[in-house]
């Protein structure tokens, strides 16, 4: 009869709850879980300027691994680490993250779009040119005229700007 009692209760269904806890018990993944909390608060915990560069991978036993998108940004984050661990273990109930370790992902993000800046015209002084063509007129060597000339029309430009 105690047979007939055990197998009864081993075909019952059981509620999912009680089977995800028992099962979580077992493997000790609530401390796992709560660990991996840091990848919901991450943006908010570090600020958006950081997030932009700067992304939880995985982590590995108690150590949190960031991909970040430079060196500099890498180098910035090491000197800011205890900070970080400090603020992310504030929002952590129970196990902690003992290291932040980083590594270089530049896929984090995309290069910056070059910087096109339209060049306005800028009107040259017509006898300002003409005084100095005819100061390098003396001049035999064709492409030293060149140069001289383009090297003018620069300088003269370039004050054309920086004056508005």
């Amino acid at each position: 009869m105690a047979s007939t009692r055990k197998s009864n209760e081993a075909n019952r269904p059981v509620q999912i709850n009680r089977l995800l806890s028992a099962v979580f018990q077992s493997k000790k993944w609530h401390s796992k879980l709560e660990l991996h909390r840091v990848f919901a608060f991450w943006d908010a915990t570090v600020g958006r300027e950081i997030a932009a560069v700067a992304q939880p991978s995985l982590i590995r036993g108690q150590i949190l691994w960031v991909k970040v998108a430079d060196s500099v940004w890498m180098q910035q984050l090491h000197l800011q680490k205890m900070l970080l661990l400090e603020k992310i273990n504030e929002q952590l109930h129970g196990e902690k993250i003992s290291d932040i370790r980083f590594q270089l992902n530049s896929s984090l993000t995309p290069p910056p779009a070059p910087e096109v800046k339209k060049a306005k015209p800028v009107l040259l002084d017509k006898k300002e040119e003409q005084k100095f063509d005819k100061l390098i007129s003396s001049l035999d060597n064709e492409d030293l005229k060149a140069s001289l000339k383009s090297l003018w029309v620069k300088m003269h430009t370039k004050e054309a700007k920086s004056e508005k």
